[in-house]
């Protein structure tokens, strides 16, 4: 939980002259292991709601242990990243946190 409210209180990114920060869902199944970020404005909403700035998606798949598949909407592919397995689902959040973080300050 703290990785995840670190993230949220201090990522920014820069999409298209907006300024995004992110949310962090966890979707922890037995069979399927997944972590979304969703960014969006720094301000409310507005009248129509939200409209996310960029998605992004880690999943595993801990019986498999065959990487970790990552999508990202603002280039509508997903690809999958060579990784040794986990060993809970803690490390699993705390690794697609890390990851988004390195990607964010590129």
């Amino acid at each position: 939980m703290q990785d995840i409210e670190e993230f949220e209180n201090k990522v920014m990114i820069r999409r298209k002259n907006r300024v995004l920060l992110g949310t962090v869902y966890a979707d922890i199944q037995q069979d399927q292991w997944a972590v979304a970020m969703a960014y969006n404005l720094s301000h409310h909403p507005g009248l129509y709601g939200h409209e996310h700035g960029l998605e992004v998606r880690y999943s595993y798949s801990p019986q498999t242990g065959a990487g970790v598949r990552m999508f990202r909407s603002d280039v509508d592919q997903e690809r999958t990243l060579d990784v040794a397995g986990f060993k809970s689902p803690d490390a699993f959040i705390r690794y697609a946190v890390d990851q988004e973080k390195r990607l964010a300050n590129e």
